[in-house]
């Protein structure tokens, strides 16, 4: 095969490979000049090495290094382009090269329009602002002329605002795709510590580092990190926020008079509760975890063990109905080791069920309360955060006040623990915030496998601290801007704690401040952000592991060699695309036509069964049904009966077809986090002389509708 054949060969399986759909997903890419290398199969520059490092917290941001060991064994000198997806909102601030050990630091570089060549030894890297709203942020990073058998490692430092959980900051990392051609193999994760030889605890995902310098990841995964937050006041407000300008340039001695800005918004840490009796309501529905109710005792163990002697406690369990896992009045200590032990195996003795009925379980929570006589009780809802909108936030309240008849009404903590929520938290929309924001309750997400697994090496009060000085939902938030400021897009309407709200905008005039406003727990909240001024990111950026002058090469500008053409600059770009889209995850949406499948294999022959039982006690029973149900995870949550239509009233009929209506399962919607409500209608035929028939229309418009869609992050 020619040379000029050979070569064209491997530019396709480079350049048309990640855009096949059927093909691997690529989101990282790191691309060489084929031209120059005819050789089939070979890869002249490689990726040695991918780490993320923690250097620390500043203000509202991390600073996070990712760093890369690009390696050339070739005979020849070599370009390369890196192209790496970035932490959500990160940004760009500084760039450092090593060769042989030794790091230089790069400068601010312009930009140049043109491709071109530039001097030997140099390493361009700039940031790429997302195509489209809500996708991750890229960086591209150029080297020219990297020596043959060279290795240099290439060091991005970013700025990345963090989420806040409990008592952990928390940074996701973007999966680098299926497809790594030339790529690092593993991905290395480490969190420094505030002095030199420090080895900190840190977890990656739900593994802790337990004294390791750091922790291994599968590279085509996101993956969250996480480290210690140490509160710096106990009385700051709890609703915190930030104001940061990014002035326009202007010239030398000129003010700017026009900008943009970024302001930050976060719920800091409440006052725990002092509570007299603690109730722990533990959510056994199919949408849960298997192993949820194991992680949830095992934290809660912890915690009653840094909880005083004197307090006693109680535990429920709820699916489809409520059942308490301790006997008659019995309130035992939170120190009795036996009762803890009967809580545990009565949860390992029993099944998760379909069904998720908050309102029963906090009804009898506040029965058990009024029993108790409890004058600050606490009531812990262990959940997946997937209720049923069927059941409103209002209604359940009033449920749980009725419930507690003369009772002080107890303080609410609802902890949330499912893994599709960690990456995107809480939304305000989710009918778990609306049910605590119904309830002036606090609300946490939290991984409980994390607490469960701790030993040792934190203050004892730390597991306190983490689950119960969770915030309230901030709801009816307002952003008060003057009239020369306006936000790129509206803001949301409340805020959930573990969240960072980062809301845009720009201004002309003076500098602007905002004003924040909204409820904490039905309390009128607000607080004012002054700003502070910062200097925007450089353009670009230039370092050097050679003899080049830095000077000239800033001057010369960022620019791509002429080799890196259209076809892979938006190969490239599309591979960060897929990574902020959720490519890789294996989740499951579903449809019409699932819902209808399993409707005809579950839950239609179980209502012919019922109607042939009852033709046998009425002969001219007979009409149209309406099966309402609503879906979460594949789970039935919430399942009801329209029998309106019928031309009598049965009620051994009528209780036969809400079994039917539970019997509903899907397998295929478990990693399906949106919640959906079936309006599935049946017609029943009385014999009339013949054989009796059914028929159930055709799910259509109107049928089938999403209650609750959460963006696949």
């Amino acid at each position: 095969m020619p040379a000029a054949s050979r070569s064209f060969a491997v530019a396709a399986a480079l350049v048309l490979g990640p855009v096949v759909a059927a093909g691997p997903a690529r989101a990282d890419s790191l691309h060489i000049d084929v031209q120059s290398n005819p050789e089939r199969n070979f890869t002249p520059v490689q990726e040695l090495s991918y780490e993320a490092i923690v250097a620390g917290v500043d203000g509202y941001k991390v600073d996070l290094r990712l760093r890369v060991a690009l390696h050339n064994a070739s005979k020849r000198r070599q370009d390369a382009v890196l192209s790496l997806a970035l932490p959500r909102d990160a940004e760009l601030v500084g760039l450092a090269v090593a060769r042989d050990g030794t790091w230089s630091p790069g400068r601010a570089a312009a930009v140049a329009v043109e491709p071109a060549h530039r001097a030997s030894g140099t390493v361009f890297a700039r940031a790429l602002a997302p195509a489209v709203a809500g996708d991750l942020p890229a960086a591209e990073v150029v080297v020219f002329n990297l020596d043959p058998e060279t290795t240099i490692q290439i060091e991005l430092q970013l700025k990345v605002p963090p989420r806040l959980r409990a008592d952990r900051w928390e940074l996701e990392l973007p999966g680098r795709g299926d497809d790594r051609w030339g790529l690092a193999p593993e991905r290395r994760v480490v969190v420094q510590g505030a002095r030199p030889g420090d080895a900190p605890r840190f977890w990656l995902d739900d593994r802790a580092s337990d004294g390791a310098a750091f922790l291994l990841s599968r590279p085509e995964d996101r993956s969250v990190v996480s480290w210690p937050y140490k509160h710096v006041s106990k009385d700051r407000s709890i609703l915190d926020g930030h104001l940061e300008l990014l002035p326009d340039p202007t010239p030398p001695g000129v003010t700017a008079r026009s900008g943009r800005f970024r302001a930050y918004l976060r719920l800091g840490a409440a006052p725990p509760p002092r509570p007299d009796h603690v109730v722990v309501v533990l959510d056994r529905s199919r949408s849960t975890a298997p192993d949820l109710h194991r992680d949830a005792f095992a934290a809660l163990t912890g915690l009653f063990d840094e909880l005083p002697a004197q307090l006693t406690f109680d535990a429920i369990s709820f699916a489809r109905t409520a059942r308490p896992l301790l006997e008659g009045d019995e309130f035992p200590s939170v120190r009795d080791r036996g009762a803890r032990d009967r809580v545990a195996a009565a949860l390992d003795a029993g099944a998760r069920e379909q069904g998720t009925d908050l309102a029963a379980a906090l009804a009898l929570a506040g029965r058990r309360i009024a029993a108790r006589g409890a004058r600050r009780p606490l009531v812990v809802v262990i959940t997946d955060g997937m209720l049923p909108a069927g059941i409103g936030a209002q209604q359940i309240g009033h449920v749980f006040s009725d419930s507690l008849t003369k009772s002080t009404r107890p303080e609410l903590l609802f902890i949330v623990d499912e893994p599709m929520m960690l990456r995107g938290g809480i939304t305000p929309q989710h009918p778990i915030a609306g049910v605590a924001t119904a309830l002036g309750a606090r609300i946490s997400l939290e991984s409980l496998a994390q607490h469960a697994r701790r030993t040792g090496g934190e203050p004892p009060e730390g597991l306190t601290e983490a689950l119960l000085a969770a915030p309230a939902v901030l709801s009816d938030l307002e952003l008060q801007l003057p009239r020369r400021a306006t936000l790129d897009e509206p803001a949301p309407g409340g805020l959930v704690a573990g969240n960072v709200l980062v809301v845009r905008g720009s201004y002309t005039g003076a500098p602007p401040t905002i004003g924040v406003r909204g409820k904490l727990a039905g309390v009128r909240t607000s607080r004012t952000l002054r700003a502070v001024a910062s200097r925007p990111p450089p353009a670009a950026l230039v370092a050097s592991f050679g003899l080049s002058d830095l000077d000239r090469a800033a001057a010369d500008g960022f620019t791509r060699p002429p080799w890196f053409n259209l076809n892979q600059q938006r190969v490239a770009r599309l591979g960060i695309t897929w990574a902020g889209r959720g490519n890789g995850d294996e989740r499951g949406f579903l449809d019409e036509k699932i819902f209808r499948n399993y409707l005809g294999i579950r839950v239609f022959p179980r209502a012919r069964a019922c109607f042939n039982k009852a033709l046998a006690r009425d002969q001219q029973l007979g009409g149209k049904v309406v099966f309402e149900i609503e879906v979460g995870k594949g789970e039935v949550m919430l399942a009801k009966v329209d029998t309106a239509g019928l031309n009598h009233r049965e009620p051994g009929f009528e209780a036969c077809l809400l079994e039917a209506a539970w019997a509903l399962e899907i397998p295929a919607g478990r990693l399906d986090d949106q919640i959906y409500r079936l309006r599935y209608p049946v017609v029943f035929n009385p014999p009339a002389g013949g054989r009796p028939a059914m028929e159930d229309d055709p799910l259509g418009p109107g049928t089938v509708e999403l209650l609750l869609g959460l963006p696949n992050r």
